[in-house]
């Protein structure tokens, strides 16, 4: 209950900070320009791939496997 309420949380943050980026402040990044950054240079990829695959197994481990 509490990690879907954390995750959750997270996509909410995440959309805010979207929102807030491209509506109020031209010095904050967007998620896109913030990932393309970060995309630039070998460990920035290496960081995002690892996210990636943390996020992708934390759901389907959470959300898939049935519980007892």
């Amino acid at each position: 209950m509490y990690a879907t309420v954390g995750w959750i949380a997270l996509l909410g943050a995440s959309v805010l900070l979207e929102v807030l980026a491209r509506f109020r402040s031209k010095r904050t990044p967007t998620l896109a320009q913030l990932g393309s950054t970060l995309a630039l240079r070998i460990p920035g990829r290496v960081f995002l791939i690892l996210l990636w695959i943390f996020v992708g197994v934390h759901l389907f481990a959470r959300y898939t496997i049935p519980h007892h």
